[in-house]
């Protein structure tokens, strides 16, 4: 049986324009002219990689089997001919995009500030800007660091410290430390493994990560390599305006094994993040878990506004007795 159609890329090259419109992903070609009208980010977000590479910029948003479940299969033209790469001229060769800015060597970082730098000089803007950005004026986040300095441990002298244990119990589930891996959203615009490679990590040391709902790929696919979720996942949820659509996620989490769960009560709607807005997203970014995606629109392009419409502002402390009957684990508050 002969193997897939190899395409050079002098002929994806010729296929650039809105009538006629090929990318490469992952070494697949693709015939996306009637999906570009279509696209929920807008027609530009794709057609600056018409006859090209889009491959670094698809993975930095979305999940590898994303094409495939959106087009149909004869929208599959066939697969880069990789010896036809190495020609590049402005006309007849895809475009490699520019490599990422090195990092330094993991042993070199050495405290939370390192990993701070080294963002700031290797995410792309949009991911600097959404991780590092916070509501209106700062006063909140720069009071909220101002008190975490305020926390200090009281020394316990003269105790032998020759073996140390640091284990202890997270909701009645043992851990190797007392920490945990908090749920931040959208982990695919720092590394294209996203949530998976933090849940992998964290169970690997014996510690708990809290997969959140704002994920930027599907519980079940963050879960798949954790060998136990039930002793190594939390799950973080927003409540969404369709309760049934929380009810539908959470029956999934519980099958996966997870049996905490943490609620977000703080953030009804969603923070005016003036650092997020000001910024571009060159591409439309979606959270498969919550059903949004992100949009440049008039009020700006902030990740945390056009993405946390789902969030019901609604939700109070009534809500809480119709979300203990639904988790069948133990609730407390």
């Amino acid at each position: 049986m002969a193997g897939p159609k190899r395409i050079s890329a002098a002929e994806v090259a010729q296929h650039c324009s809105p009538s006629d419109c090929w990318v490469v992903i992952n070494d697949q070609i693709w015939d996306v002219t009637e999906f570009v009208p279509e696209h929920p980010g807008g027609c530009g977000a794709i057609l600056r990689y018409a006859g090209q590479d889009a491959s670094q910029a698809y993975n930095e948003v979305h999940t590898p089997d994303l094409i495939s479940k959106t087009l149909t299969t004869d929208k599959l033209i066939g697969h880069l001919d990789q010896s036809s790469t190495h020609k590049k001229s402005h006309n007849n060769s895809v475009r490699e995009a520019a490599p990422p800015p090195n990092k330094p060597p993991l042993g070199t970082i050495l405290s939370a500030h390192n990993f701070e730098r080294v963002a700031q000089n290797t995410f792309s803007k949009k991911a600097w800007t959404f991780y590092s950005s916070a509501a209106t004026d700062l006063v909140s986040v720069n009071a909220n660091r101002s008190l975490y300095n305020r926390i200090l441990f009281r020394p316990r002298l003269l105790r032998n410290v020759r073996d140390i244990n640091t284990k202890c119990t997270i909701q009645g589930v043992e851990c190797s430390l007392p920490v945990i891996v908090a749920p931040v959203a959208l982990a695919r615009l720092a590394n294209p493994i996203g949530e998976k490679g933090l849940a992998r990590a964290a169970a690997s040391r014996g510690i708990f990560h809290c997969i959140p709902i704002t994920a930027s790929i599907p519980i079940e696919d963050i879960t798949s390599d954790v060998p136990s979720p039930s002793t190594t996942s939390f799950f973080q949820l927003y409540v969404a305006k369709d309760r049934t659509a929380s009810e539908s996620l959470l029956r999934r989490v519980w099958r996966l094994g997870i049996c905490t769960l943490f609620v977000t009560i703080d953030a009804p709607v969603a923070g005016k993040r003036e650092a997020d807005e000001k910024v571009k997203a060159e591409e439309m970014i979606s959270m498969p878990m919550t059903g949004t995606r992100s949009k440049n629109d008039g009020a700006g392009s902030g990740l945390t506004r056009t993405t946390g419409s789902f969030i019901d502002s609604s939700f109070c402390w009534e809500d809480l007795a119709w979300l203990k009957e639904l988790w069948p684990w133990k609730a407390g508050y």
